[in-house]
C-alpha cells in the first residue's frame, strides 16, 4: 500500500463548550489537549465443544479528556468549567470538538456531556502553566457529521 498523504494534524483543532447560559464557546485558545475515547460493549459467549468465543455487541460509550489552561479570563475554558462546576444544578452542556479545524469537509463530533472530574495539579516552583484536567462523559448519542459551514 502507498504511503498516505492525507493524515491531519491537530494543530487547529476547534473546541466548543457551552457556557451556562447555553452559549457555546470557544475554548481552543485556552486548551492544548482532547482525546475522544470511544468503546464497544462486547461480551463474549462459549458454547461447549468450542474453544473460541462468540461475540456479542451492545451498546456503544465514549469519554473525552480536555486538558484547559488555569485561566483568570471570562469565557475562556476555565471560566466556563468553574462556573459549570458550581453551578446549583451543573447538568449537561453541549461538547463539540471539530477535526482538524473548524473549515468546510472537517470531522465533528458533538454530544451532552456530564462533568465527571477536574484534576488541578498546582506544585510550587514550577513556572509552567497550570493545566486543568478534565474528564467529560456523554448523555446519551455522540455524533459524528462532517462541518458543512
Amino acid at each position: 500500500m502507498a504511503q498516505t498523504t492525507t493524515a491531519i494534524t491537530a494543530c487547529d483543532a476547534s473546541i466548543w463548550l457551552d457556557k451556562l447560559a447555553g452559549t457555546p464557546v470557544d475554548v481552543s485558545g485556552s486548551s492544548n489537549s482532547v482525546a475522544l475515547n470511544f468503546s464497544q460493549n462486547l461480551d463474549a459467549q462459549y458454547t461447549f465443544g468450542s474453544r473460541w468465543p462468540r461475540r456479542f455487541a451492545c451498546g456503544k460509550d465514549a469519554a473525552f479528556t480536555l486538558v484547559i489552561f488555569y485561566t483568570s479570563t471570562a469565557d475562556e475554558g476555565f471560566d466556563v468549567w468553574k462556573n459549570w462546576f458550581f453551578a446549583a444544578v451543573p447538568g449537561t452542556r453541549t461538547l463539540t470538538i471539530y477535526l482538524p479545524t473548524k473549515n468546510v469537509g472537517s470531522d465533528r463530533f458533538q454530544c451532552e456531556v456530564h462533568l465527571e472530574s477536574a484534576d488541578i495539579p498546582a506544585t510550587a516552583g514550577e513556572g509552567t502553566p497550570v493545566m486543568v484536567t478534565l474528564s467529560l462523559l456523554p448523555d446519551g448519542e455522540v455524533t459524528h457529521s462532517v462541518a458543512a459551514t
